[in-house]
């Protein structure tokens, strides 16, 4: 199983931005991530910190696809182009577990 490593915060906007590193299979991928506060609403209605939203989005990003297919730069939004059902499964991820 991949670990998920989420870091450095910057706030650009109306929007945060984080390096997050995933270790997966013995191979280390580094990306930055952009999500907006729109997104982060409609995942979490505002009830987790942002940075849970970002990791669970890699959870359910991994789920579909190896580390090496995840662009290395994106915004959380584009999820939805290759997965349209993220709208309705992140949430309930997001929502479950440590660190609500």
């Amino acid at each position: 199983m991949a670990t998920i490593t989420i870091g450095t915060e910057t706030q650009s906007g109306n929007a945060w931005i984080y390096d997050a590193t995933v270790q997966d299979g013995g191979r280390t991928f580094h990306f930055v991530v952009t999500l907006n506060w729109s997104d982060y609403d409609l995942w979490s209605h505002g009830r987790v910190r942002p940075e849970r939203v970002v990791e669970k989005l890699f959870e359910f990003l991994l789920d579909r696809e190896s580390a090496v297919s995840i662009m290395p730069k994106f915004d959380c939004a584009v999820a939805r182009r290759y997965f349209p059902e993220v709208d309705r499964e992140l949430p309930a991820m997001v929502a479950t577990g440590p660190n609500v």
